[in-house]
């Protein structure tokens, strides 16, 4: 008797836990690759190597609680989990999406730190090979010392509204306060609820894919003053008729980083075929800009150009819906002189893998 009681209480203790995490989820990425890059500096050869690199890999819970009368309580803590150790935080080296909020027959509001409206908006267009692989539309056209293909945004401080789904369409808003004695603590000027704002529109149905976006960083969160409110816009597509898929993406901003007169373009094509579990596909894209637009500070004038093109080719297997292989080539070619010895002509080649949990 004595015996069964022990037993019990043991079950007991044992499935506790489970029915109190029975809405909370454990899950994650790993996606790794051994990669062969080739770079050019200025005319002379630079950065060639072999690495092992994590590609965006992360680890993160999700959950609800269930309110009663149609409400949910949400949240998700998300990290960066870099797998090959190189980080200086390794192996947590960075803070993704986490967020509190609420759910129900009304749409979503949530805050915390989460992907703008606008880049949910650019993912939405369905338009990548490989995500976070040398092949990512992100950077086809980006070489080192320049800025990415598109413009991607997580937002700490968000404050965002999700609409319910109408018929395949979904709208989203956000809100982000500079908080001037936060990471602005020099900028005065940013201590409103709205210094920066993004709003993006997306739909599903059938073949096809879309998603649009706007975004604003303000004047006062570029630093207030002579500052000029940086303006982007994004839109993109694709659609998928039988085993075959293409898209486009394009972006124009202006006044980057709050700088008169920095306006810049970027578009981009893709193709995919599928063959049962293997696919091959491609993608080409191209980034033009007028002014200052690297990540170095390199401006662009008659000797220093800052434009640049490039393409991806890229081929996979799917052992099943959660780990798949691939082999990648990606090459970009910056229009740069030999004086911006900041900006390089790269290609890679990459085998990865990528399993998710």
């Amino acid at each position: 008797m004595n015996k069964k009681l022990i037993a019990a209480a043991i079950a007991a203790v044992v499935a506790a836990p489970a029915a109190v995490a029975a809405d909370t989820t454990l899950y994650g990425k790993a996606h790794v690759d051994i990669r062969s890059t080739d770079g050019l500096v200025g005319g002379a050869t630079n950065g060639d190597n072999y690495s092992v690199n994590s590609n965006a890999s992360r680890l993160g819970i999700k959950g609800s609680e269930d309110l009663g009368n149609g409400l949910k309580a949400i949240f998700k803590y998300e990290m960066a989990y870099d797998i090959d150790g190189d980080a200086a935080n390794a192996p947590i080296s960075g803070a993704r999406n986490a967020y509190v909020g609420l759910s129900g027959g009304f749409g979503t509001v949530l805050a915390g730190r989460h992907d703008t409206p606008a880049k949910v908006a650019f993912y939405a267009s369905g338009t990548e090979l490989v995500g976070d692989s040398v092949v990512d539309m992100n950077g086809i056209a980006s070489g080192v010392g320049a800025p990415n293909t598109f413009t991607e945004v997580r937002a700490s401080n968000a404050i965002a509204y999700i609409t319910p789904n109408f018929s395949g369409f979904t709208a989203a808003v956000a809100v982000v306060p500079g908080e001037k004695n936060g990471t602005n603590n020099t900028n005065q000027a940013a201590n409103g609820l709205a210094d920066a704002y993004s709003m993006g529109v997306l739909y599903a149905g059938g073949g096809l894919k879309a998603g649009i976006g706007y975004e604003v960083f303000t004047s006062d969160l570029n630093g207030g003053g002579t500052a000029k409110d940086q303006k982007m816009w994004q839109a993109g597509g694709s659609y998928t008729f039988g085993d075959v898929m293409v898209g486009v993406n394009y972006e124009n901003m202006s006044d980057r980083g709050g700088v008169a007169g920095v306006d810049s373009t970027s578009w981009a094509v893709v193709a995919k075929a599928t063959f049962g579990n293997n696919y091959v596909g491609a993608n080409y894209g191209s980034f033009d800009c007028d002014g200052d637009c690297s990540t170095t500070g390199v401006g662009e004038t008659a000797a220093n150009t800052r434009d640049g093109s490039g393409f991806g080719i890229a081929m996979g297997h799917k052992f099943s819906k959660r780990t798949q292989v691939y082999a990648a080539y990606h090459n970009v070619d910056t229009d740069a002189s030999s004086a911006n010895t900041a900006v390089a002509d790269t290609s890679s080649f990459a085998l990865g893998m990528i399993h998710t949990f």
